[in-house]
């Protein structure tokens, strides 16, 4: 099932990233900068995309001065207060994340398997445990 973004979602994405998106048909575009680091970000938001040649579904980008990042077919999102969006695609027991903060701050994480978001952290290899500790704050919408 295809995930779409509502406007009472886009507005809240907009509330907690301190800035308003302009709309253009089934798209939002965010712009935001931080001018103590003179970063800035550029977040967009597509509704109804074709992802195959049978799929539709919800992508969400960010472009940054240290690269781009995209994630295909989101199935939800979670609002991290006080100024964080964690955008979440979960499939087949695998989920990669976009995080993006109201101060520039942006992050993917793609493919971590499931059951670690769940694990004991104290058991979990340092190398995946950021992962770990980060997609936790999604388990609320995982299925």
């Amino acid at each position: 099932m295809s995930y779409s973004f509502t406007d009472s979602e886009i507005q809240s994405i907009a509330a907690t990233l301190g800035t308003e998106p302009k709309q253009l048909e089934s798209s939002w575009y965010f712009q935001l900068s931080n001018p103590q680091t003179k970063q800035s970000l550029a977040l967009s938001i597509h509704n109804n995309v074709q992802l195959g040649a049978e799929a539709n579904g919800s992508i969400v980008t960010a472009q940054t001065q240290h690269g781009y990042f995209e994630i295909h077919d989101c199935t939800g999102f979670v609002v991290v207060e006080p100024d964080e969006v964690i955008f979440v695609s979960a499939q087949n027991g695998l989920v990669s994340s976009l995080v993006t903060g109201r101060s520039c701050t942006c992050s993917l994480f793609a493919n971590i398997r499931a059951d670690i978001i769940t694990s004991d952290f104290a058991k979990l290899d340092a190398s995946v445990l950021m992962a770990a500790m980060q997609l936790s704050l999604t388990e609320s919408i995982l299925q």
